[in-house]
């Protein structure tokens, strides 16, 4: 018998390394919008900064997930957060001596989001080495209470720590960072050797090799159909709300704790995944969905920030758990050598038509209305929802458990 999660001694470094990481971008997000207004007064820097970086991080996914399978996984987490924490240095010495202007936050937010891209896969494929089988999908339930409470804390904490001074909160991501590399330099190496690529082997061969086998699973091209259809619902659902609620006469405070309630309802939920895991996998998954499905329509009812707040949160209850099941199967079914690759795949494909839920509802919005956006959004998620229900490959997943022991 496994010693407990709490008592794993590498998984607690590992988790606390990728909090810490998080936490600083979160921070980010938050301040690098701030002290780009304030040293530019233009809107338009910020959105160029905030673009670019996520152009970055799309454009280096799959080649990412391929290196990733080609590096050692630690070694890689290392430099990672080491080059983040270098690049988070050069601006706070930028900011003191009055040097710093919006290109250096350019630079900066780009080579985060391209280190980010390499980390999340490489903490991901790690964390099935230092949990056992069994415990994975409690593992994966924690990961996801740790992004709901970093998202949920980091941008206020931003936010307070810009109002201290426009260099508190690099300082701030300057810590988070350095205090995630010293967790996963704490981990003892749990990969095995990584085998040398072969000569002949190229960079694209690796990842249309990644591809073609992720493509191949009846069971993640199924993920990757739901994970692009809720991406998509919820990308739109977003900027959906915030009209809605400023609308109907919300302040930017009001619509700033509307969306920590509905955070706080994805925080609970991971916290509960563990025993919601405990029931038919099937049973979690779908009630996901139609909780979404019902929960958005119900918010055009009343579309205040008031209503919209615990409706988003009902909505968001049940995502850890389901995510969590649906990725303890993801892992148990890649092998090793894959996993970079498959994982780097699903969330480029997965995230690939989230732009579009943005500017569709706007479009909806200016046209027609907070109504019409909403209960279009709603038939979207009951389509998704529709979908994941008649699937075979959904309504009959096996336990959890039979899963992690056939791995």
């Amino acid at each position: 018998m496994s010693e407990p999660l709490r008592r794993n001694r590498d998984f607690v470094l590992l988790w606390s390394a990728t909090l810490a990481s998080t936490l600083g971008s979160q921070v980010a997000s938050v301040a690098y919008p701030l002290l780009t207004l304030e040293l530019t007064g233009a809107a338009a820097y910020a959105g160029l900064i905030a673009s670019t970086a996520t152009a970055a991080g799309i454009a280096l996914r799959l080649p990412a997930g391929a290196l990733v399978d080609r590096w050692d996984r630690r070694r890689t987490m290392l430099t990672c957060t080491l080059m983040r924490a270098a690049l988070v240095a050069a601006t706070v010495t930028g900011s003191l001596l009055g040097l710093l202007d919006w290109r250096m936050l350019l630079a900066a937010a780009v080579i985060s989001s391209a280190c980010e891209v390499f980390f999340h896969p490489t903490e991901t494929a790690m964390l099935r080495r230092v949990v056992p089988s069994e415990h994975l999908p409690q593992a994966l339930a924690h990961n996801e209470a740790r992004q709901y409470g970093a998202s949920i804390a980091g941008p206020p904490l931003g936010g307070l720590l810009f109002n201290l001074g426009r260099t508190v909160p690099l300082a701030g991501e300057l810590l988070a960072y350095l205090l995630s590399f010293a967790a996963v330099l704490a981990i003892k190496d749990p990969t095995p050797a990584v085998p040398a690529a072969e000569p002949s082997r190229t960079l694209l061969r690796d990842i249309a090799e990644g591809l073609r086998w992720t493509w191949r699973q009846r069971f993640l091209r199924i993920l990757l159909a739901t994970a692009a259809g809720f991406s998509l619902v919820f990308s739109a659902l977003t900027l959906t709300a915030i009209v809605a609620a400023r609308q109907s006469g919300a302040t930017p405070a009001d619509v700033g704790l509307m969306m920590a309630i509905s955070g706080a309802g994805g925080l609970l939920g991971a916290l509960a995944a563990p025993r919601l895991q405990r029931r038919k996998p099937a049973t979690v998954v779908l009630a996901m969905f139609w909780a979404a499905a019902a929960a958005i329509p119900a918010m055009a009812v009343h579309p205040t920030a008031w209503a919209i707040g615990p409706l988003l949160a009902t909505a968001f209850f049940l995502a850890p758990a389901a995510n969590a099941i649906l990725y303890t199967y993801q892992m148990t079914i890649t092998p090793e050598h894959l996993q970079g690759r498959v994982i780097s795949s699903l969330a480029l494909i997965g995230s690939a038509v989230t732009p579009i839920g943005p500017l569709a509802s706007g479009l909806i919005l200016d046209r027609w209305g907070v109504t019409a956006a909403l209960l279009s959004i709603a038939s979207v998620m009951a389509i998704v929802a529709l979908g994941a229900t008649l699937s075979r490959t959904i309504r009959h997943l096996p336990p959890l458990a039979e899963a992690v022991a056939a791995r």
